[in-house]
């Protein structure tokens, strides 16, 4: 004989530290044997280890009569049970049409909502689900036809944030046995018979196909592996976020900038799991991207500077020089253009920055005062009229080499392609005597000639300051 399914069960709590003294555990029970396995097994086991149980049943509005009975049973056994019970009932059909998605999708979202409704209600700890071996064998298959990656076909989880199973590692026949030797009765669900869902045509077909054909042991095998891939997923995530760490030149609520050279450097395996995580920390999930969509950002991080891709859920992904840079949605940056007189001080808020503008004499003016942040100008050639401003067609810096247009002064600086747009520059009509932060131009350097200085000081300013 076998080591008996509350032995089991306890153990495999333990081990998954499932459930501590004083929780109160949330179970979901459709009246179903897997379900009325788990609501007897837990509480047996709250016996030892004394811990609340509370019953959830949802009414998934299908089955009519029969849907009504399978609530009155789970409430009558409840009350027997001395188990406060919850009944819910929803219309899955509206919900499917609400949500644009299958019926089956819609009845699966809103059992967790509920179940979590009344975790946050009841200040519950934990969520119970009766998912079995057989139910993890199918997963693995649905999996496997989708073309998932490893993740996928690691299957259904014993723990996942509030949720547990603790019935995982027991096949259907040992629940139906144990109902049995137990005397517990249990509902049956005529649906579950119809092939109308991918789920139970591999559950009445194909399983027992493999069974007869090529297998008999499938759903131990296909759980066996699950498991093996389930740790090899969890010890190559570590790795990713490992080497993730390393390359992370930046990181904010909405972007990420990765050192591409290092980032091109390690395995495709890790490039692939690391471009997932990124993606899934700026929106918090990874509906709608595709391997395809992870292979475009590793051709990309290996083309040129300046390019660009537009993924699902509104990402940017561009390569600019040294970086690989994620971000969430297309950042804007409206230009500025403000009128500068002498003297004066000008606030940029657009950069949260101030200008401060004087004329000095030549006979006043210290040279050494100059730093990256002040400059100087031979105030008499100023032609038309200055301006802080972003940068606008057309505009011409004059170095030491000739003139040169201000997009190839960018080019040649290497200064990132978004950047461009938010350099503030002072400039007399399309003249640009100073790319503040950078350089200035030599048309405009004071000579012995020079009588008046005009003295440019860029502040940035902090938050108290605005």
């Amino acid at each position: 004989m076998g080591v008996p399914m509350l032995q089991r069960i306890y153990k495999i709590i333990k081990e998954y530290n499932m459930i501590q003294k004083d929780n109160n555990i949330i179970v979901g029970v459709s009246g179903g044997a897997d379900s009325m396995c788990l609501l007897h097994l837990l509480k047996q086991v709250s016996r030892i280890v004394p811990f609340k149980i509370t019953a959830v049943h949802i009414n998934h509005g299908i089955r009519g009569k029969e849907a009504e009975e399978d609530a009155a049973y789970v409430r009558d056994i409840c009350k027997t049970w001395d188990i406060p019970c919850f009944i819910y009932n929803i219309d899955v059909k509206k919900e499917a049409l609400k949500r644009k998605c299958s019926e089956e999708e819609a009845g699966r979202a809103v059992r967790y909502e509920i179940f979590e409704k009344v975790r946050e209600e009841t200040h519950g700890d934990k969520i119970a689900v009766a998912h079995n071996m057989n139910d993890q064998a199918e997963t693995v298959l649905m999996q496997l036809f989708r073309g998932s990656g490893m993740k996928g076909l690691g299957g259904i989880t014993p723990v996942r944030d509030h949720i547990i199973r603790p019935l995982l590692e027991f096949t259907r026949d040992e629940i139906e046995q144990y109902c049995l030797e137990n005397h517990i009765h249990y509902r049956q669900d005529y649906t579950n018979a119809l092939n109308i869902y991918t789920r139970n045509k591999i559950r009445n077909e194909l399983i027992p196909f493999i069974k007869k054909n090529f297998n008999p042991n499938i759903v131990k095998t296909l759980y066996n592996m699950s498991t093996l891939l389930r740790e090899e997923e969890s010890f190559l995530n570590d790795e990713a976020n490992k080497h993730l760490k390393l390359c992370i030149k930046e990181e904010k609520a909405h972007l990420v900038i990765l050192d591409n050279p290092l980032f091109c450097s390690y395995h495709p395996v890790l490039q692939k799991r690391i471009i997932r995580i990124v993606l899934e920390r700026l929106r918090g999930q990874l509906k709608n991207i595709d391997l395809n969509h992870v292979l475009d950002v590793i051709e990309l991080s290996r083309k040129g500077t300046g390019k660009k891709l537009c993924l699902p859920n509104d990402i940017i992904v561009k390569r600019q020089y040294e970086d690989l840079i994620f971000q969430a949605g297309e950042e804007l940056f409206e230009g500025f253009c403000y009128d500068v007189s002498v003297p004066s001080t000008i606030f940029v808020k657009e950069l949260n920055a101030k200008v401060e503008v004087i004329v000095l004499d030549k006979e006043n003016f210290n040279l050494s005062h100059q730093n990256t942040c002040t400059k100087s100008f031979d105030y008499d050639k100023i032609e038309t009229g200055l301006h802080i401003r972003t940068k606008q067609p057309g505009d011409r810096i004059l170095l030491k080499n000739g003139t040169k247009k201000l997009k190839d002064f960018f080019i040649d600086e290497k200064i990132p392609r978004d950047e461009r747009d938010r350099i503030p520059l002072l400039a007399d009509g399309n003249k640009i005597l100073w790319v503040i932060g950078y350089r200035y131009s030599d048309a405009y350097k004071i000579t012995s000639s020079t009588e008046k200085v005009l003295q440019v000081r860029w502040i940035p300013l902090t938050k108290d300051e605005v």
